[in-house]
């Protein structure tokens, strides 16, 4: 039904429908508002939210939905250059979306609940690297008063990489994407995968670490009953 009105529209010339009305939206979606862009036609579910650690000085644009989307998730942004990009006509059940510097989402994707997309470690892989961090983080709780545990973080002995999920993906529950990991167009991970680096365009791919199972065909209407 919403493919049909939203065709209509293009040929009929009807208006879009407006954007939802603030006190419709989460309450962490109106509360850093003037950080998202989300467009007219995209729903979001009570249950979504928005959590800012350290957000940039100057508000500007960090987490954005693209037209037609239909979104449950919780997105997360750790650092002031973070950002997110939800492209078309994508489902996100309800799952965690975790950015240090940026996580882009293709159109036409669908993600099932439980899964997490990171793009960082969040802490350094030596010791010496990272004792303190629980410390920092007791610190920036004390000093937002309990808003933000990321604030005092030291980012510079931590890796981060960009995670992107190319168009028409589907991700099934539970999977976790991990940083500088790239799903090609197309892709379907089966549930509970852990991916780590690159999957193939047009590919079945399942299991910890995340492997090709075989390829698909484009428009392909075969099930593999892998995914959920």
């Amino acid at each position: 039904m919403m493919r049909l009105k939203q065709l209509l529209k293009r040929i009929l010339g009807w208006p879009v429908e407006p954007a939802p009305a603030i006190g419709t939206l989460p309450p962490s979606f109106v509360q850093y508002r003037d950080y998202i862009s989300i467009h007219p036609t995209a729903i979001i579910a009570s249950n979504a939210a928005v959590q800012m650690f350290n957000p940039p000085k100057e508000p500007r644009i960090v987490l954005e939905i693209g037209e037609g989307c239909h979104i449950f998730s919780t997105f997360s942004l750790l650092r002031p250059e973070a950002h997110i990009k939800i492209g078309r006509n994508c489902q996100l059940g309800a799952s965690q979306f975790i950015a240090a510097s940026r996580i882009e989402v293709g159109d036409d994707v669908l993600m099932a609940w439980g899964c997490t997309i990171i793009d960082t470690d969040n802490h350094a892989l030596e010791w010496n690297d990272r004792k303190l961090d629980v410390q920092r983080c007791r610190d920036a709780w004390a000093l937002t008063g309990g808003q933000d545990i990321a604030r005092l973080h030291d980012w510079r002995p931590v890796q981060i990489k960009n995670v992107s999920i190319g168009d028409k993906t589907w991700i099934g529950f539970n999977s976790i994407v991990l940083k500088g990991s790239f799903v090609g167009e197309g892709t379907v991970v089966g549930a509970g995968s852990v991916v780590i680096g690159s999957l193939a365009p047009w590919t079945l791919a399942a299991g910890n670490p995340c492997r090709v199972i075989r390829a698909l065909d484009h428009g392909s209407s075969k099930s593999g009953g892998v995914v959920d």
